[in-house]
């Protein structure tokens, strides 16, 4: 499976943190709306993720969730009739939770940076980039320092459980 490095983080102003990304000459791929469906499974997350205007995706992943910085190993299946997919999973699954967001995507060197609007829950950052040594870690902590990243600001589970808790 393939291996991402990851944070994600409150921040309180999402035009502000577009600010840096741009300064950054991070290139920006534009506003994505998502839906993630999770499904309740036996270990690791599954999710479908549906995207407007677009395919949709089933997403399993495993993450490790006790640190701020942590590595999370993914398979991704295309899913080119979401709806259908949906409604067999929640049959054999069960619904966990659905997550709806707008995630600005800028790409910086070899990371992900997404600034999300999340219903109901509100505005984060999250750094994807593929684990591949120090060069990605020093990358990570790079962008941490640059959006002005607390410690205190780190989360540590999913948008999912986030909601569960409201």
């Amino acid at each position: 499976m393939p291996v991402n490095l990851e944070i994600k983080a409150r921040i309180k102003n999402l035009d502000a943190a577009a600010g840096v990304a741009h300064s950054m000459a991070a290139k920006h791929y534009g506003v994505i709306i998502q839906t993630d469906t999770y499904f309740h499974v036996s270990r690791g997350r599954l999710k479908l993720r549906e995207i407007e205007g677009s395919t949709a995706e089933l997403i399993y992943y495993e993450r490790d969730e006790t640190t701020s910085r942590r590595s999370s190993s993914f398979e991704r299946y295309p899913a080119p009739s979401a709806s259908l997919l949906a409604k067999i999973l929640a049959k054999a699954y069960g619904v966990k939770g659905i997550v709806s967001k707008s995630r600005d995507l800028f790409i910086y060197g070899g990371t992900r940076i997404h600034l999300d609007r999340v219903e109901n829950l509100g505005n984060f950052i999250e750094f994807e980039l593929p684990l591949e040594g120090a060069a990605g870690k020093d990358e990570l902590e790079y962008l941490i320092s640059r959006f002005g990243i607390g410690e205190d600001d780190f989360l540590l589970n999913s948008y999912v459980d986030l909601l569960e808790r409201t």
